[in-house]
């Protein structure tokens, strides 16, 4: 990737994660107008993402990234479909939600391993977040269960 391009990805990619993150507190805690907000932001990086996209592919140089920015926007994509276009609350039922799950850390594995590819430091630190993320999972869990 071209070094402007690399500068979008990695903060685009750091801030995809500590969005995901800041859902996964919000939402236990029924901050219901900031988990929208962190939602538009979620989607919003889909320009950032696709303008690096169309840098791969009008470069040609690495269609494995291209693949792996695929992988984000879809999942971009599909927030976008179920969250604000059509509504459905596909996380509530198990036959919607799995496939939900396994494109979002598709998306999460798709960050890491394009970071690494532009430079350790983009890596280690799409990385870091990606287990602030986890970390702010568990804590989603945990707050989940003791409401019960």
């Amino acid at each position: 990737m071209a070094a402007p391009y690399d500068l979008v990805f990695g903060i685009s990619a750091v801030v995809f994660n500590l969005l995901i993150a800041g859902f996964f507190i919000a939402w236990p805690n029924g901050k219901t107008e900031l988990v929208r907000k962190i939602g538009i932001g979620l989607i919003a990086l889909g320009v950032p993402f696709g303008l690096v996209l169309y840098n791969e592919i009008t470069t040609g140089q690495n269609q494995y990234v291209r693949i792996t920015l695929a992988v984000v926007l879809a999942y971009i994509l599909t927030e976008l479909l179920m969250d604000f276009i059509l509504k459905y609350d596909f996380r509530s039922k198990f036959i919607t939600h799995v496939p939900y799950i396994l494109l979002e850390y598709g998306a999460f594995i798709s960050l890491i391993y394009t970071a690494f590819i532009i430079s350790d430091f983009w890596g280690w630190a799409v990385s870091i977040t990606f287990w602030i993320a986890m970390a702010a999972l568990i804590y989603y869990f945990a707050k989940k269960r003791k409401k019960k």
